[in-house]
């Protein structure tokens, strides 16, 4: 069985995405660069990440991807996606930097498969 970040050629490079992302566990993030770095076999950049996260299917956790440095970027779209992505996830308990009300803290928050998959 193929690992979800795995590609024959012939799969979507979104759908591959979206089953990575779907592994990221509540209470942790994942950046835009650092998503398109966990799918293997096709290139994707931070941008393409962006893109795809727009046009997500509702069962992937977008609000788990986050910006350079733990940033709410989303807020440049939209305020209202910002508090929404915010409430997320401080339901489900990540960290967020102190002094400030949207800046992860990829410290305490990140998810690193390297080490969380072991």
């Amino acid at each position: 069985m193929k690992s979800p970040s795995e590609t024959d050629g012939n799969e979507d490079p979104y759908d591959l995405l979206y089953t990575t992302l779907c592994r990221v566990p509540r209470g942790k993030v994942v950046t835009y660069g650092q998503a398109a770095e966990l799918v293997s076999g096709i290139r994707l950049t931070a941008r393409m990440v962006g893109t795809a996260m727009r046009f997500a299917p509702a069962k992937v956790p977008w609000h788990r991807v986050v910006g350079y440095g733990g940033a709410l970027s989303i807020g440049r779209r939209s305020p209202e996606l910002l508090l929404r992505q915010y409430e997320l996830l401080m339901n489900e308990g990540v960290a967020f930097r102190p002094g400030t009300a949207h800046v992860v803290d990829m410290s305490r928050s990140q998810w690193r498969l390297e080490f969380d998959e072991e």
